[in-house]
């Protein structure tokens, strides 16, 4: 009995927000254990490898749909601030299962370092790899951006043309950090794109608790901090194109996926209590959302000084 109901409460931040020596553990809760897994695919996947937001081209599209649309935004946006080739060397970080560096290996050829801090989601994206016949391109290591990072043993120093991620900075203990871990890691010239979810500029933090409530965070990142903060870095042509307006879609989607696939997820072996608090804080998320549109998204694109080719 003590073992269910420890099952079922995990992953639950409630009026919380952790220091920066917390933060890690945090996100294992709240993405390795097997029932998060399972709920994340559903949720946020729409069943495939991509657990992040996602952009929404007609009414008729779900989490998958528009999670894909997303992909393929990033990657264009990698490709225009610089070109991907089969020479490129990318580095997705908190690459999840793995979604994006399929793609990226499979549409450019080029070589992709998936580091991330859960070994479940690890062997999931390279098993997945193997599959899809990208296995030789994708390098799956195990790390945590929040301790020592950029690990130079397992990454090197200067050696990535591309750093890519996809909702993970929220995690970050200290995103000014990371942001210079990042530049120490690309080759002069390098481009960073990333995505995440934060607070509107302007936004009161306590309008963003249901959000804080489900997901290990620091606190969130406003859009104006992210520009000045990677101004700070010494990135240079910093550009933000604010895909906001698809939050509310999303938040949507989400919730439907809840309610009309909720039982096929609990015989999955999500707890109905947890599936219960994520249909609770989904619907504050909803209505908060689309009367005062409190959360920002978008994606960043910069690069580190130096050559274009």
């Amino acid at each position: 009995m003590s073992a269910q109901t420890e099952t079922t409460t995990t992953g639950d931040f409630k009026g919380k927000q952790f220091a920066e020596a917390e933060v890690a553990d945090k996100v294992l809760e709240q993405y390795s254990e097997e029932h998060a897994r399972t709920f994340y695919r559903y949720v946020m996947g729409g069943g495939g490898y991509d657990i992040h937001y996602g952009i929404f081209k007609k009414a008729s599209d779900g989490v998958f749909e528009s999670s894909k649309a997303t992909n393929a935004a990033v990657m264009e946006t990698m490709d225009r601030t610089k070109a991907l080739t089969p020479e490129s060397k990318v580095l997705d970080l908190g690459s999840g299962h793995g979604g994006l560096s399929h793609e990226l290996a499979k549409t450019y050829g080029c070589q992709v370092v998936s580091f991330n801090i859960s070994p479940e989601q690890n062997r999931m994206n390279e098993e997945e790899a193997q599959k899809l016949g990208v296995g030789d391109l994708i390098r799956v290591v195990e790390g945590n951006f929040n301790v020592a990072f950029p690990p130079k043993e397992q990454l090197g120093v200067g050696e990535f043309t591309h750093v890519v991620s996809c909702e993970v900075f929220c995690h970050a203990a200290s995103k000014p950090d990371l942001l210079q871990g990042i530049s120490d890691l690309l080759a002069p010239g390098g481009a960073l794109v990333f995505t995440d979810i934060m607070g509107a500029d302007g936004a009161d933090e306590k309008a963003l608790k249901d959000f804080t409530d489900r997901n290990a965070t620091t606190e969130m990142a406003r859009p104006s901090g992210y520009t000045q903060q990677l101004k700070d870095a010494n990135f240079v042509h910093v550009s933000f194109w604010d895909g906001s307006y698809n939050l509310e879609f999303y938040f949507k989607a989400m919730l439907d996926v809840c309610l009309t696939q909720g039982d096929a997820m609990i015989e999955d072996g999500v707890p109905k209590p947890y599936l219960q608090k994520w249909i609770d804080a989904l619907t504050d998320r909803v209505k908060i959302e689309s009367e005062k549109h409190v959360f920002a998204w978008g994606i960043f694109s910069a690069r580190k000084p130096g050559p274009v080719f």
